[in-house]
C-alpha cells in the first residue's frame, strides 16, 4: 500500500471536481480508491464521499471527517473463480501505518477498508469485483479488476553511469501496463568522532509511464547525488549495494493515469478529464504489483567516477 502514494498521484487531482456546481441539488457521489497487490500482507480499500454545501466552504468541510466517510456500508471483494467473498473491516490507517498527508482533508479519522490477504487469496488471472453496498438504498457501488501477472524483469549484474552514456534496464509483460521506478541508493556515512550512519536515498527516475525500457542519463547519477547528500569534509562515505524498484499497476489503472494527464499540457483547456471504473461515482479500482531487487553491485569504473568526478569528488567517497 505505502508505494502507491507517490505513484498515482493523478487520483487526488480528479477526485477535486471544479465543475462542481456548490448550488445544485445535493447528489450523492462516492470517491473510491483500491489497488490489490496479492503479494502484500493486506489489502486496502478507500472509501470517502463528494461534498457540496450552499453555505459552508469547501475547505472547512474537507476538515470535517463526518463529510467525509459513510458511517454505514459494507465494502465486499468477491473472487469470481474461486468464490470466496469477504467483507473487509473498517480500520484507521494510522493504526495501519499509513498516516494521511497533511493538507485539505482531515487527517484523522483515517478510514481504511483492509482484508488480510491470507483470508482472501488471489491469483494470477483471478477476477475480482468489488461490491460496496450502503451509500444507496436500493443498489450497489460496484467495479471489478483482474489480477495481473507483474513484468518479467532481468537484474543487472551491475550498474554502470557512465557520463556521455545512458544505462539501460528492460522488463517485458504481456498486459497494457504504467510504471514507477526507484533506484535505492545505500551509503554508509563517517565523521570525525567515529560516529557511523546508514542513509538510503530514493532517486524516483520514471513515474506513471507506460514504456518497458527505461534509460538514464549517466552523468544524471552523478549530479542527483551531488543534490541529496551534503557536502562536508568531516564526513567520509562509502556506497554499498543498491536496490531497483518497479511498481506497476494493470489495464484499467493505466487507463485512469492516461486519461488523467491527457489535457495536462501547455496547450491544454486547463480542464481535467474525469476517468473512473466504478458503476457510480469518482475513483479506480485495479491491480498493482511491486517487484523489488535487492544487492545489485556498481562497476569498479562507476565506483572510481563517484570518487574522483568533478561532480562528486568533494562528497568524500572511498
Amino acid at each position: 500500500m505505502r508505494y502507491i502514494l507517490g505513484f498515482f498521484v493523478v487520483l487526488f487531482i480528479m477526485s477535486c471536481d471544479n465543475e462542481l456546481d456548490l448550488v445544485a441539488d445535493f447528489k450523492e457521489v462516492p470517491i473510491v480508491y483500491g489497488l490489490l497487490d496479492r503479494t502484500d500482507t493486506s489489502q486496502y480499500i478507500r472509501v470517502e464521499r463528494a461534498f457540496a454545501d450552499r453555505a459552508i466552504s469547501a475547505n472547512e468541510i474537507a476538515q470535517n471527517p463526518d463529510s467525509l466517510y459513510y458511517d454505514n456500508i459494507t465494502v465486499k471483494l468477491i473472487n469470481k473463480n474461486t468464490g470466496a467473498d469477504f467483507i473487509l473491516q473498517r480500520v484507521d490507517g494510522d493504526d495501519e501505518g499509513y498516516s494521511r498527508t497533511e493538507g485539505v482533508f482531515a487527517t484523522s479519522p483515517n478510514y481504511l477498508y483492509k482484508v488480510n490477504t491470507v483470508d482472501f487469496p488471489m491469483s494470477v488471472g483471478d477476477s475480482i469485483s468489488l461490491e460496496i453496498g450502503g451509500v444507496f438504498e436500493e443498489r450497489l457501488v460496484t467495479s471489478i479488476t483482474d489480477i495481473f501477472k507483474k513484468p518479467f524483469f532481468v537484474t543487472p549484474n551491475n550498474l554502470n553511469f557512465e557520463r556521455g552514456k545512458k544505462l539501460s534496464l528492460n522488463w517485458t509483460t504481456a498486459d497494457p501496463t504504467v510504471y514507477s521506478a526507484a533506484f535505492i541508493f545505500n551509503v554508509t556515512e563517517f565523521n570525525n568522532n567515529g560516529d557511523t550512519r546508514d542513509t538510503a536515498i530514493r532517486w524516483q527516475v520514471a513515474n506513471n509511464s507506460d514504456r518497458v525500457k527505461l534509460e538514464v542519463e549517466g552523468e544524471s547519477f552523478y549530479a542527483f547525488l551531488k543534490g541529496a547528500l551534503e557536502t562536508n569534509n568531516d564526513i567520509t562515505r562509502f556506497m554499498n549495494l543498491a536496490e531497483f524498484e518497479l511498481v506497476s499497476g494493470n489495464g484499467g489503472v493505466a487507463d485512469y493515469i492516461r486519461v488523467g494527464q491527457a489535457n495536462l499540457g501547455i496547450t491544454s483547456s486547463g480542464e481535467i478529464p474525469t476517468f473512473s471504473n466504478l458503476s457510480e461515482g469518482l475513483g479506480i479500482f485495479g491491480s498493482k504489483s511491486v517487484d523489488r531487487r535487492t544487492d545489485i553491485p556498481f562497476r569498479d569504473s562507476t565506483l572510481d567516477s563517484l570518487r574522483n568526478s568533478v561532480i562528486t569528488k568533494d562528497l568524500n567517497f572511498q
